[in-house]
Protein backbone atom coordinates (compact mmCIF):
# COMPACT_ATOMS: atom_id res chain seq x y z
CA UNK A 1 0.00 0.00 0.00
CA UNK A 2 1.57 3.11 -0.95
CA UNK A 3 2.45 5.90 1.86
CA UNK A 4 0.14 8.50 2.38
CA UNK A 5 0.92 12.26 1.36
CA UNK A 6 1.03 12.89 5.00
CA UNK A 7 3.45 10.63 6.11
CA UNK A 8 5.70 11.37 3.28
CA UNK A 9 5.64 14.96 4.39
CA UNK A 10 6.15 13.78 7.89
CA UNK A 11 9.28 12.32 7.54
CA UNK A 12 10.39 14.74 4.80
CA UNK A 13 10.09 17.27 8.05
CA UNK A 14 11.19 15.03 10.55
CA UNK A 15 15.30 15.82 11.90
CA UNK A 16 17.82 13.84 10.69
CA UNK A 17 18.37 10.20 12.13
CA UNK A 18 18.63 7.00 11.79
CA UNK A 19 15.15 6.43 11.73
CA UNK A 20 14.24 9.29 9.27
CA UNK A 21 16.49 7.65 7.00
CA UNK A 22 14.73 4.04 7.06
CA UNK A 23 11.66 6.44 6.32
CA UNK A 24 13.00 7.36 3.41
CA UNK A 25 14.52 4.34 1.98
CA UNK A 26 11.10 2.71 2.75
CA UNK A 27 9.48 5.25 0.33
CA UNK A 28 11.66 5.08 -2.53
CA UNK A 29 11.74 1.53 -2.45
CA UNK A 30 8.13 1.34 -1.78
CA UNK A 31 8.27 -1.21 1.69
CA UNK A 32 5.51 -0.62 3.76
CA UNK A 33 5.67 0.50 7.46
CA UNK A 34 3.72 -3.29 8.46
CA UNK A 35 6.80 -4.98 6.21
CA UNK A 36 8.93 -2.72 7.90
CA UNK A 37 7.83 -3.84 11.67
CA UNK A 38 7.77 -7.24 10.49
CA UNK A 39 11.86 -7.36 9.63
CA UNK A 40 12.70 -4.83 13.24
CA UNK A 41 10.24 -6.40 15.64
CA UNK A 42 8.68 -3.52 16.12
CA UNK A 43 5.10 -2.13 15.65
CA UNK A 44 4.23 -0.41 13.40
CA UNK A 45 3.39 2.72 15.64
CA UNK A 46 7.30 2.63 16.56
CA UNK A 47 8.03 2.14 13.04
CA UNK A 48 5.74 5.43 11.73
CA UNK A 49 7.35 7.11 15.48
CA UNK A 50 11.33 6.86 14.12
CA UNK A 51 10.22 7.47 10.45
CA UNK A 52 8.99 10.92 12.03
CA UNK A 53 12.05 11.84 14.32
CA UNK A 54 11.64 9.03 17.35
CA UNK A 55 14.36 7.64 18.85
CA UNK A 56 15.50 4.08 17.69
CA UNK A 57 15.59 2.15 20.89
CA UNK A 58 18.95 0.23 21.56
CA UNK A 59 17.42 -2.71 20.91
CA UNK A 60 16.77 -2.04 17.40
CA UNK A 61 19.57 -0.33 16.23
CA UNK A 62 21.52 -3.36 14.26
CA UNK A 63 18.17 -4.52 12.50
CA UNK A 64 17.36 -0.86 11.65
CA UNK A 65 20.67 -0.51 10.29
CA UNK A 66 20.78 -3.42 8.50
CA UNK A 67 17.36 -2.68 7.02
CA UNK A 68 18.57 0.82 5.61
CA UNK A 69 21.87 -1.30 4.20
CA UNK A 70 19.34 -3.41 2.56
CA UNK A 71 16.91 -1.12 0.74
CA UNK A 72 20.35 1.14 -0.25
CA UNK A 73 21.93 -1.98 -2.12
CA UNK A 74 18.60 -2.91 -3.90
CA UNK A 75 17.08 -1.05 -6.55
CA UNK A 76 13.76 -3.50 -6.68
CA UNK A 77 10.84 -4.00 -4.41
CA UNK A 78 10.87 -7.37 -4.97
CA UNK A 79 14.82 -7.52 -4.39
CA UNK A 80 14.84 -5.65 -0.93
CA UNK A 81 11.74 -7.97 0.44
CA UNK A 82 13.32 -10.78 -0.73
CA UNK A 83 16.98 -9.96 1.10
CA UNK A 84 15.26 -8.87 4.21
CA UNK A 85 13.57 -11.92 4.09
CA UNK A 86 16.08 -14.15 3.74
CA UNK A 87 17.91 -11.66 6.24
CA UNK A 88 15.64 -12.21 9.33
CA UNK A 89 14.16 -15.58 8.60
CA UNK A 90 10.84 -14.80 7.26
CA UNK A 91 8.60 -15.64 4.84
CA UNK A 92 8.70 -14.04 1.84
Amino acid sequence: MPYSDTTKEAIANAPDGIGKELGQWSLTRDISVLRIAKASGATRQTVYNWFTGGEVANAYKQRVEELIEILKDTSQTDDAWRKICQKFNLMF
